[in-house]
């Protein structure tokens, strides 16, 4: 986010002719203005977002179903029951419009291809794997995808269905050791990479990995004679995808249809706890998470429900929030636009494409949060009180469910926020991890859309529970969608009950997983008796029917005293912080408080220094100095004291850590969540030294 931070630094937001001249007619504007909040549809209550399922006492389905006999929905599209025919109803209503866009140039306009040019690239890469690699036209046939976000995975992926063959997908960062694993856990045959350093990574491992024979890559001109040579040398072959295309082409097989029980991916996961698990998700699975996603947009915003919709993708396709954002489009006839391949300039390719909707991590808004906080302290006093008082009076809309990018304080003040999301944006929808309610209210302010915050896990294929449009409330994930049920089990341990509406969060529907591919013994883990899925996750059911995760079942752990803390919480109000971009909060259950690593941000830290010192540090020099921690320290432990944390929560020491965690360097997941087992091994000593071992 390189330019917004520029905007912060180097482009005023409010000139000060505007602020003289219209303070006084826009104060009078506002105040004559007569706006109503986002009403729900008749027969539900924004007050009674779940109900209970009848026959099974405290069991909430969505509130959306409400005086109907249906405890989840399946499908929101009758005739589709199959991710197949969802593509077939996007190709019915925009044939020959855009499907899937792509910058050929960095700084190019986005270039699109057709539902119809899609469709028929997909028959063509599917009948070339049947016909030309050899693989079965059946659901026993898995297809490895090792790339980035592109047209091409797409249509990979369409492909592979069209045949009821069955995508997985490899993280680009999940490492040699765990793409081994998949590759062989799997036996698949082949694989879609995006280019040739990929096909180094996969022949490292060959010898482990026999089942693999073929090697489609993406890029044109990656594939050399070299290349095949040294691939075959192991009995892999290295094709062309536009050659396979074009070989598909010539020789087109005849659809083999899927059944909605058939397998649509197998998603392994990140590893952030050890050997990846591969998560079996069927057709059926996803056409319901759709379905849970659409029905919210039908109930509250219908005119979305349409082929005009963009979205933006930058989020790993190999996580499912991202795949269900895709089918939900498909299913609409909407467009796909795929970023640059640099998440740094990814507000860049936003302002090419104009996207509606933003699906997005709390990690991005979180960045967005500091942008706006540090306008909302403007040195200029006059400039600061006009700041404040727009934000005073767009939050008040906002929580009265009024969302809106046209009103005074919008034109004067905010477009600048929103220009660079690209000046179109009607939906953002966050999921992967927890945001506070002050980060989520700043930015449905700024950004002038509706954001939805969304819980699942890749276990109940993506989203159990969303917000609804023209809650503008904070501090909880929404109800049960209409393709889930919820329900808690106590966890006497840490003092939960669900008799008080707190407890371990189970999920029971048609958007739940089968189980893991291969591994019977932690499928058998994953349910009990009644087949409801244990996340791990503790939540409260809100007075509303909403639900709030409280703690982390598998993150908490218990210090000296006896006390329990959970450091996601800690760490998601430390990061609001100007000062902080990252941070991470562990302790040990022999000592009596926590501890943390804090990644500083570069900037404000280099420009307090240099203030307060006159020197021209490098960022590593800074942090090593213990006045820039004592600095950071009380910031953060400012920030803990506003947001109510006790003093049990609020760390006692921490380390300033100049390089940021990244995907890159094995400390995040590639959807931006911390991997905390790799962390605390990288920072053990580090604890022991702060801790006084």
């Amino acid at each position: 986010m390189s330019s917004l931070n520029d905007l912060v630094q180097n482009k005023e937001l409010v000139s000060g002719t505007l602020l003289t001249a219209f303070i006084g007619g826009i104060v009078v504007a506002w105040l004559s203005s007569k706006k109503s909040g986002l009403k729900a549809p008749k027969g539900v209550s924004r007050d009674k977002q779940a109900v209970e399922v009848e026959e099974e006492g405290f069991v909430l389905k969505s509130g959306l179903l409400a005086g109907q006999p249906d405890r989840y929905i399946a499908s929101i599209y009758p005739e589709a029951t199959t991710l197949y025919q969802l593509f077939l109803r996007g190709l019915e209503s925009s044939g020959n419009k855009r499907c899937l866009g792509y910058r050929p140039q960095k700084d190019a306009p986005y270039t699109f291809i057709s539902y119809a040019e899609t469709f028929r690239r997909a028959r063509n890469i599917g009948s070339a794997f049947v016909s030309y690699l050899g693989v079965n036209p059946n659901n026993k046939t898995l297809i490895g995808i090792y790339a980035q976000n592109s047209p091409e995975w797409a249509i990979a992926c369409i492909g592979a269905l069209r045949y009821s063959m069955v995508t997985v997908p490899l993280y680009d960062t999940l490492g040699a050791d765990a793409a081994k694993f998949i590759v062989k856990d799997t036996g698949m045959k082949v694989i879609v990479v995006d280019n040739a350093s990929k096909v180094t990574k996969l022949m490292s491992t060959i010898e482990d990995t026999p089942s693999l024979k073929h090697i489609v890559v993406i890029k044109e001109g990656d594939v050399t004679e070299e290349l095949q040579a040294e691939a075959s040398k192991h009995d892999v072959k290295v094709h062309s995808f536009e050659h396979l295309i074009h070989i598909g082409e010539t020789d087109v097989q005849p659809d083999v249809e899927p059944k909605p029980d058939n397998m649509f991916i197998i998603c392994y996961t990140s590893g952030t706890t050890g050997t990846p698990k591969g998560v079996v998700l069927t057709h059926k699975n996803l056409v319901a998470n759709v379905a849970g996603v659409i029905k919210i947009m039908k109930s509250f915003v219908p005119e979305m429900e349409n082929s005009d919709q963009v979205a933006i993708s930058y989020l790993p396709l190999s996580h499912m929030f991202e795949q269900v954002c895709h089918w939900c489009l498909f299913a609409l006839g909407g467009s796909v636009g795929y970023f640059n391949g640099d998440v740094r300039r990814l507000n860049e390719d936003m302002k090419a494409l104009k996207p509606t909707i933003f699906p997005t991590v709390p990690r991005l808004l979180n960045r967005f949060y500091g942008l706006i906080q540090k306008q909302l302290n403007n040195k200029n006093p006059l400039k600061r009180t006009l700041l404040k008082l727009a934000y005073s009076k767009k939050l008040a809309h906002v929580k009265a469910g009024i969302i809106e990018n046209n009103s005074v304080w919008d034109r004067l003040v905010f477009n600048k926020f929103q220009s660079e999301l690209g000046g179109n944006l009607k939906l953002a929808v966050t999921g992967s991890a927890p945001i506070s309610e002050e980060c989520l209210e700043a930015c449905r302010v700024a950004f002038g859309c509706h954001i939805l915050e969304g819980y699942g896990q890749t276990e109940c294929t993506a989203m159990a529970t969303m917000t609804w449009p023209g809650d503008g409330t904070g501090g909880h994930c929404g109800a049960p969608a209409v393709c889930s049920n919820i329900k808690l089990e106590d966890v006497a341990e840490l003092n939960y009950f669900a008799s008080e509406r707190k407890g371990e969060v189970l999920i029971k529907g048609p958007c739940v997983t089968t189980g893991y591919f291969n591994n019977p013994e932690k499928t058998a883990e994953l349910f009990d008796a009644e087949g409801y899925l244990h996340t791990g996750d503790i939540g409260q059911i809100l007075p509303n029917g909403t639900l709030k995760i409280i703690d982390r079942k598998k993150h908490i752990f218990k210090l000296a005293q006896g006390e329990y803390v959970a450091p996601e919480k800690i760490e998601n109000v430390y990061v609001q912080s100007g000062y902080v971009q990252q941070a991470y909060v562990d302790g040990d259950s022999l000592e009596p408080h926590l501890v943390a690593v804090i990644v500083p941000e570069a900037k404000e830290l280099t420009r307090w220094y240099k203030s307060e010192t006159g020197s021209d540090k490098s960022l590593k020099e800074i942090c090593e100095d213990q006045k820039a921690v004592d600095h950071v320290f009380h910031e953060i432990i400012d920030f803990g004291k506003k947001n109510k944390l006790n003093s049990i929560e609020q760390v006692k020491k921490i380390w300033l850590e100049p390089e940021p965690f990244t995907v890159e360097n094995g400390l995040l997941t590639p959807t931006f969540k911390s991997k905390r087992p790799q962390l605390r091994q990288k920072y053990k000593q580090l604890f022991d030294k702060l801790y006084g071992k």
